[in-house]
């Protein structure tokens, strides 16, 4: 009988230790599956955001607001809805973005606004008013550069523009139009 418990004791015991991988295994790829769904949905969500960048002098250079802004630590990207960023410059005056929707980059150094995409630079300085349209644009906040690669529609009082794509830089207003640019002037004068 010695015999026979002998033999039965490491079988047993071999029965065991694999039931346990098997438990252990399962119990890590249900805990994965978990993680891995949580990495789909916000670890935390704002309402109303509001942030302002400055300089080192204090001076407001950016204002970023947004009805609802999610941060996902999964990938590490920040998705807000409806957001509006106000770019101000001391000689080129106040520029605004807002859009449907944008992510920002962990680093914070892109935005990239999705959906309606409308720019806005109210009249000042004797300067008029101007609006562009698109569906993507990119801005890259250290450089103070906007750019996109979809159809932009751009309108000012008597003339509208169309083109392929552009590059704007913040800190001039110059606008680089990027193929098919089309120009339509309207003459308030004909009656």
């Amino acid at each position: 009988m010695r015999d026979r418990f002998a033999l039965w004791l490491p079988m047993a015991l071999l029965a065991m230790l694999a039931l346990l991988t098997f438990w252990i295994d399962q119990s890590v790829r249900e805990g994965g599956a978990r993680n891995g769904a949580n990495l789909d949905e916000p670890d935390s969500i704002v309402e109303s955001f509001l942030a302002v960048s400055t300089d080192v002098a204090g001076v407001p250079r950016y204002r970023l607001t947004a009805r609802k802004l999610s941060h996902y630590s999964g990938n590490k990207l920040t998705v807000l809805d409806t957001p509006t960023l106000t770019h101000f410059h001391e000689k080129q005056g106040e520029m605004q973005i807002s859009s449907n929707s944008a992510s920002v980059t962990p680093d914070g150094e892109k935005v990239m606004f999705t959906g309606e995409v409308n720019i806005q630079r109210p009249a000042a300085g004797g300067k008029e008013g101007m609006s562009m349209q698109t569906s993507y644009l990119e801005i890259q906040t250290e450089k103070n550069e906007a750019f996109t690669s979809q159809p932009v529609i751009i309108r000012q009082p008597g003339l509208q523009i169309t083109a392929s794509g552009l590059h704007l830089y913040a800190d001039t207003r110059v606008l680089k139009l990027k193929g098919r640019v089309k120009a339509q002037y309207q003459n308030a004068n004909r009656a």
